[in-house]
Order: C-alpha cells, then structure tokens, then sequence
C-alpha cells in the first residue's frame, strides 16, 4: 500500500492557496507575525495602528480621549505587549491629516 497516495494534489492545492494568499511561509512565528481570527496572517505596524484608532474615532464619533483610557491600553498592550499607544492629541493631528489630504483628492475629482 502507498502511503503518499493522494497527497500531491493535496499539497499542490495548499501551496497555490498559500502563493494566492500571500501568506508568509516563515509561520506565524515570524517576526512581526500575527495571526487573525481568519487565520491568515498580518504585520503590525505602529502606521496602521494610528490609521485605525483615527478611522474608528472619526467613523463611530469617539472622543479622541477614549485612546487614553486605562483599560483600553491595558486591552491593546494585552493583545501587544510592546505597542505605544497615541495620545489624543496625535489621533487628532492624524483625523486631521486624513481630512486635509482626503480634500485634496475630493478637489481634484470634481475639477474636470
């Protein structure tokens, strides 16, 4: 009996799954690795990070503040130890960056 019957298509299908995805090969123990509830894999960065504390203040129309609560820095620094949390006063500097360059693209659409 072969015991590796069947498994080359197996293993094909999961690297061309794998090279689709763009999936790191290292393994989520790779640097900067992290794994997400859909299993694939995604890098911190602290850039993100700010983009996403501004986005879901300007989206859901939080108090800059809310980034300084104790217990939202303990729930980040639980999930990353090392992460340095933004101030209110840069997520503020950030929401109004994105505003300004936002513009900028809005203008140069509708100057036909």
């Amino acid at each position: 009996m072969q015991t590796a019957q069947g498994t080359k298509n197996l293993n094909r299908g999961i690297t061309e799954c794998i090279q689709r995805r763009g999936v790191s090969t290292e393994g989520p123990n790779a640097k900067g690795a992290q794994q997400t509830l859909s299993g694939s894999i995604s890098k911190y960065t602290p850039e993100a990070h700010r983009a996403l504390i501004a986005m879901r203040c300007a989206v859901n129309r939080r108090p800059f503040r809310s980034v300084a609560d104790p217990l939202y820095i303990e729930e980040v620094r639980l999930l990353r130890p090392d992460v340095i949390v933004p101030s209110p006063r840069t997520v503020s500097r950030d929401i109004n960056e994105i505003y300004r360059e936002g513009s900028k693209n809005v203008k140069e659409y509708f100057s036909v």
